[in-house]
């Protein structure tokens, strides 16, 4: 069967307009970003606290007590954000064992180097006779555990891509091993590089030494 050129022309426009139609039909597809933009390790601010009971005359502090109470100071040398606080119940303000306890804060301080760090002193109301404790606190960075469940079905992707979760729980489990959360915050820096190291390094391995 012969076409003729008009015959031709109007076919290829045809298929040019029903090519144009499935595109049309076809969805966009949404670019989506990497897992580490879209879950990324949330980090909030907390508060460590720990209650002492002093008692008036004298605080009476036992090695148990001194071992947590330098514990803690360690860990706000480590962690701590800002100064440290000491709230002191009203009703005992000024007695003999407050000022022992107080003290005895300053010297453990000393002893971790800390000595510069800002401590700041509250008092909070408690009626008079009732028994409450010199709290201690810092305020320190953590990271929020992430909630990663799968609300849809995987396996069913017709655009090739990832679900909406996907990698959700690398990050968790990497801000399960992050030690101190200032480190997603701000870039670690690093030693200086041993120039001279590194060349010979290369030099040995060139010249197949095993070293």
């Amino acid at each position: 069967m012969l076409f003729s050129a008009k015959s031709k022309g109007l076919t290829a426009l045809a298929l040019i307009a029903v090519m144009g139609t499935l595109h049309a039909c076809t969805p966009a597809i949404e670019t989506i970003a990497p897992f580490d933009t879209r879950h990324k390790v949330p980090i909030a601010e907390t508060f460590e606290r720990m209650e002492l009971y002093i008692r008036d005359e004298g605080t009476n502090l036992t090695a148990r007590d001194r071992s947590a109470m330098r514990q803690f100071i360690g860990l706000y040398g480590q962690e701590g954000d800002g100064g440290i606080y000491l709230n002191v119940p009203s009703n005992a303000a000024g007695s003999n064992g407050m000022r022992q306890a107080q003290s005895e804060i300053q010297n453990l301080m000393r002893q971790a180097g800390l000595s510069g760090a800002p401590v700041q002193t509250g008092q909070y109301y408690v009626p008079a006779g009732a028994p409450a404790p010199l709290v201690m606190s810092f305020r320190r960075l953590a990271v929020v555990p992430m909630d990663c469940g799968v609300t849809q079905d995987v396996t069913r992707t017709y655009t090739n891509q990832t679900w909406p979760n996907f990698g959700c729980v690398a990050q968790a489990n990497l801000g399960a091993m992050i030690s101190d959360p200032r480190q997603l915050l701000e870039n670690p820096q690093l030693d200086p590089r041993d120039n001279v190291r590194s060349n010979q390094a290369i030099l040995d391995y060139q010249e197949g030494l095993d070293n």
